[in-house]
């Protein structure tokens, strides 16, 4: 899995923006200290930590900062 550390933002950026970097910021925050990536205890298992650690954007929180499609205006041509 990829991910992008600082995508680029149109002016003003898009009014998901706010959402989508606390959701990451607080991702950062709440991961384990270095190191501890998973616990289990009996049968059960959690995953603490992805291999990359810090801050980043998911493709799907990247998907939410892209500017709208602009809607189409005007009247157009299509040549034969």
């Amino acid at each position: 899995m990829a991910y992008t550390l600082v995508p680029t933002m149109t002016v003003p950026p898009p009014a998901t923006a706010v959402g989508v970097v606390s959701a990451a910021v607080l991702r950062a925050l709440a991961a384990p200290p270095e190191g501890l990536k998973e616990e289990a205890i009996g049968g059960h298992s959690r995953t603490l930590a992805h291999d990359g650690g810090g801050l980043y954007f998911t493709a799907d929180e990247l998907k939410l900062l892209r500017p709208p499609v602009p809607v189409p205006r005007g009247a157009f041509s299509i040549w034969t």
